[in-house]
């Protein structure tokens, strides 16, 4: 037997077509298998896409592919049955997620912003396969576009996953022994608290023109990076970091912005038999910005 499962539940204030579904309160369900799972979420208003391990499956285009169609999810487990379960962060699901990853100083990092701002509310949380939270808000209703943020407030170990994102859901496993859980289950999904929301990175909203070409994400570097660890194998881990570098050098980002990407980069990046360190990426990045840049990427494309 696997995992509970849970419904999304928000509490007041959170999308209006979230209540409009009328979600019930319901304790728990118990999947019998990663597509029941992804199933339920979507039968509760979550669109669901299948990951292998913590990435999107070659090919497809990631939280983009994400739905709530059975069909369509019962076509997507049955090609990939041991699939990972990925949630679509933003206003397509209504929730943002602030992540904290221990590995990187994540829980010290949260005790020095709640020390300044004071706690966070209880709310919707998971447990990661590496022992990190996902701490789930519902998605600010203020007109406002609130993208990906690597190092919340430029401390390490807190992102944010929003606008064009994703988080993998329980009961997803890493390498058949790390599990995803959800840790404190009887909450509602709670409004971002408004300490946090003035932390957050946004962008005013953007003409539908605009919102139609998806091919550049919101923050450039968010398109590099996932195209990045799509790409990185064991082997090629140091020559795909430099080439992250040299994009986000070449679309203009200033040295100190890349860092974040590249970090995250480094964090994200699949684990081998040996380790690809922060340091090496880092050696990446000064490297690629020692050289003058080409002409960016998209007058390239245009061209």
């Amino acid at each position: 037997m696997m995992d509970m499962i849970l419904p999304p539940h928000h509490s007041m204030g959170s999308v209006e077509r979230h209540q409009e579904q009328d979600v019930p309160m319901q304790t728990e369900h118990q999947a019998s298998s990663l597509a029941e799972a992804a199933s339920i979420y979507a039968q509760n208003g979550w669109p669901v896409f299948p990951l292998h391990g913590k990435l999107p499956y070659a090919g497809t285009h990631g939280s983009k592919d994400a739905t709530t169609d059975q069909e369509h999810i019962h076509a997507l487990w049955t090609l990939h049955p041991s699939a990972n379960i990925g949630l679509a962060t933003g206003e397509t699901s209504g929730v943002i997620v602030l992540d904290i990853d221990p590995r990187n100083g994540g829980y010290f990092s949260l005790k020095q912003l709640q020390q300044h701002y004071g706690d966070l509310p209880a709310t919707r949380t998971s447990r990661t396969a590496h022992g990190g939270l996902h701490k789930f808000f519902a998605y600010p209703q203020d007109g406002n576009i609130y993208p990906n943020t690597v190092r919340l407030a430029t401390l390490p170990g807190l992102d944010v996953r929003g606008e064009g994102g994703y988080v993998v859901l329980p009961p997803s496993t890493l390498y058949n022994r790390l599990s995803y859980k959800w840790a404190e289950p009887q909450h509602e999904i709670a409004p971002v608290p408004a300490w946090l929301l003035t932390l957050l990175p946004h962008q005013e909203p953007r003409q539908q023109a605009l919102l139609q070409d998806r091919r550049f994400a919101d923050a450039p570097g968010e398109k590099w990076l996932s195209d990045a660890l799509l790409k990185a194998t064991e082997g090629n881990r140091n020559t795909v970091g430099f080439a992250l570098a040299c994009q986000l050098r070449d679309d203009g980002m200033s040295e100190r912005q890349a860092e974040s990407i590249i970090l995250a980069y480094a964090d994200r990046v699949l684990p081998g038999t040996t380790p690809y360190t922060r340091r090496e990426a880092l050696a990446s990045l000064r490297s690629a910005y020692s050289r003058p840049p080409r002409p960016p990427a998209r007058r390239r494309e245009r061209s």
